[in-house]
């Protein structure tokens, strides 16, 4: 029990810069002094999550049998490699759309990896509540840029 909520806050706890760019966008902030523009640390950000919620479907590859559905180190990698490319050649606004759509999809492969019980219900409830999380933030940075 006590594992399960450490889970969830150290999660929450991660989604935190979410909700404080996004806020800050909200309310028209667009640099903060010695770290800099506000949509971009919110770029750089989400691409670093996207990639390590990536980077946790290809060590659940690893350590699954033959009995995937869709081969989670081909998804991840190619996931990966496309928000890497997206952040470096489009617009702030779309890549911050095109990270949420990744967060969703990913979401979406747990859906399916839980019906499989390849993993806990623990820990796809994390994953629904701290990707919401993420999802409306991203939302609400996406409509004040």
């Amino acid at each position: 029990m006590q594992s399960r909520q450490l889970t969830l806050r150290l999660a929450l706890l991660g989604a935190l810069p979410f909700a404080a760019f996004s806020v800050l966008l909200a309310l028209g902030v667009r640099q903060i002094p010695w770290l800099g523009n506000v949509s971009e640390l919110l770029s750089s950000y989400s691409l670093v999550i996207a990639v390590f919620m990536c980077g946790i479907h290809w060590g659940q590859y690893l350590q699954q049998n033959d009995q995937q559905f869709v081969n989670l180190f081909l998804v991840s990698n190619i996931l990966t490699v496309l928000l890497w490319f997206a952040y470096l050649l489009i617009p702030v606004r779309l890549f911050l759309i095109f990270a949420l759509i990744v967060f969703i999809a990913i979401l979406l492969i747990d859906t399916r990896l839980l019906a499989r019980s390849l993993i806990t219900a623990s820990y796809f409830k994390t994953r629904l509540i701290v990707t919401s999380v993420v999802g409306v933030f991203l939302l609400l940075a996406i409509y004040a840029i």
